[in-house]
């Protein structure tokens, strides 16, 4: 399979599938179909596995054209860097994790981001071990598909089906205004790392807190959803936060 690109101008094309380390070609393919099957075309691999990757077109049947135009790339930040809002499909629950939505909640906002041209995404971990928990940390909102206590697991394209069902009805029931335009991942990350940077510097952050401290921080900033020039801004109050320790800034009595 080789990488191709899509044109982003439909709101389906706008919608990305990320796969996270799959190993079985055949839902590769199952995953294409599904895609095809309710209006969207945006897969994306992270770190594929795959023994014969061939076998994805036989499983794709009809949305051959899904297959041949999916990208890959090595990490799970570049694939939705430039997504707006990525959710993490998990049926691990915890408090680390953070709060999750239903696939209908998920599928509504995902509508409504997408019919203002601002990318999302869906993100499913391998079939062996799903996410990780740094992996779902990445993303900025979680995904929990109810099931029956008898049999949780659901098999990866079952889960993406149940996804795309959801996103594909949510277009007929859009009644709440569009959000406004929101930072992307990758630029929120940046905030993320910039802040860390400078509360180590200035002694809030120490080496053996850092990690537990910043998912904190992270999620009280992530349910803000910052627009570009949101994040912007809090960027300057840092980079001031670090002048001011460093002795280059003025501070108040």
């Amino acid at each position: 399979m080789e990488i191709g690109y899509y044109p982003r101008v439909k709101t389906g094309e706008l919608i990305r599938v990320v796969l996270v380390r799959p190993e079985e070609a055949g839902n590769v393919g199952a995953a294409a179909r599904v895609l095809r099957n309710f209006g969207l075309r945006h897969l994306v691999l992270v770190d594929p596995r795959l023994n014969r990757p061939e076998e994805a077109y036989t499983w794709a049947h009809g949305a051959e054209e899904v297959v041949e135009g999916l990208e890959t790339t090595d990490t799970l930040a570049q694939a939705i860097a430039s997504c707006k809002r990525a959710w993490a499909a998990s049926r691990r629950r915890g408090k680390l994790r953070g709060p999750t939505d239903s696939p209908r909640q998920a599928a509504a906002t995902i509508r409504q981001l997408a019919e203002s041209s601002q990318p999302v995404a869906w993100v499913f971990g391998s079939e062996s071990r799903g996410l990780s928990t740094v992996e779902v940390g990445l993303c900025s909102d979680r995904v929990y598909i109810p099931t029956s206590p008898e049999q949780p697991s659901l098999n990866l394209a079952q889960a993406i089906a149940v996804c795309a069902y959801e996103t594909f009805l949510s277009r007929f029931d859009i009644t709440m205004p569009a959000p406004p335009p929101q930072a992307s991942i990758e630029e929120r990350n940046a905030l993320y790392a910039h802040l860390r940077e400078t509360l180590m510097e200035v002694g809030f952050l120490h080496s053996h807190t850092a990690d537990t401290r910043m998912a904190v921080l992270r999620k009280i900033l992530e349910r803000a959803r910052p627009t570009p020039d949101e994040v912007r801004f809090l960027r300057g109050v840092v980079r001031h936060v670090g002048w001011c320790d460093s002795g280059s800034g003025k501070t108040r009595n």
